[in-house]
């Protein structure tokens, strides 16, 4: 497991706490927490600050807010096109941003630093364009929320990439407000 993810085990003896306690404060949304298919992940920086949380006297029964806590948003970008990887980088300074420009270096981030959410070209050279790199997310993270891009966004590769579990597709040449309305309404919809 990579250094920043622990699964339920690790998380426990890190905590120090017995696994069914882990396990019932992630279910019930009272400790950062996510699912990679059927297994509990927790980020140890998002971990750590909810434990500080905890020192403060915020109650672990009470409503905690974990968005607070988590900082800014994480999004990876997927673009095989250094140029588009840095305009998001550039233009999106409010989120921290993750980048790859390939599907399988994409797949090696989301295992190590689970983003909240992915724009996902559609078309990369090599062995897996933008709707093969989806099936395989799909595989390892149901819940996570993947929004195409494309230059080539005709009505049966957006009704693909719905049907393979896309929030959206957005076509390029991007507008900024577009991408941002886009963002915060796939993000909006991923929250637990």
């Amino acid at each position: 497991m990579p250094d920043n993810l622990m699964d339920i085990k690790e998380a426990a003896k890190y905590l120090k706490m017995n696994k069914m306690t882990i396990y019932k404060l992630a279910r019930e949304g009272k400790m950062p927490a996510f699912r990679v298919a059927s297994e509990w992940r927790f980020r140890r920086d998002l971990i750590d600050r909810w434990l500080m949380s905890q020192l403060k006297g915020k109650p672990v029964e009470g409503d905690l807010d974990i968005e607070a806590l988590a900082g800014p948003k994480s999004i990876l970008i997927v673009d095989d096109e250094e140029v588009i990887r840095n305009f998001f980088s550039d233009m999106l300074s409010e989120y921290r941003i993750l980048t790859a420009k390939s599907g399988e270096e994409a797949l090696e981030v989301i295992k190590t630093d689970r983003p909240e959410l992915i724009l996902l070209d559609l078309k990369m050279p090599g062995g897996m364009d933008g709707l093969e790199t989806l099936k395989r997310i799909r595989k390892m993270d149901k819940d996570l929320a993947v929004v195409m891009l494309t230059a080539y966004g005709t009505p049966e590769v957006k009704s693909q990439a719905m049907r393979l579990g896309a929030q959206g597709l957005m076509a390029k040449p991007f507008e900024l407000s577009q991408i941002k309305a886009v963002i915060e309404e796939s993000l909006e919809k991923s929250r637990p």
